[in-house]
């Protein structure tokens, strides 16, 4: 099993809180107070918040990008 890195990017501004990503994914994302998702151990990087994940997680996180109610999750193949 693959260990290798890849980087998920998450517009938190246009977050809707539909909560599809924590519940798919609640390694990567959890929802805050106001009920919008959080991407855990981010970093802000332009108007993205962007995380390491594990590339064996490469499947549960696209569902969660094509469950996306806004379209605003997206993931990295190559770790840069």
């Amino acid at each position: 099993m693959s260990k290798s890195r890849l980087i998920i990017r998450h517009k938190a501004a246009e977050c809707v809180g539909c909560a599809f990503c924590a519940e798919v994914i609640p390694q990567y994302f959890i929802l805050d107070e106001d009920g919008m998702a959080v991407l855990l151990n981010s970093e802000q990087q332009g108007v993205f918040d962007q995380a390491e994940g594990l590339s064996v997680d490469l499947e549960d996180i696209e569902e969660a990008i094509q469950g996306c109610a806004t379209n605003i999750i997206s993931v990295d193949k190559s770790k840069k």
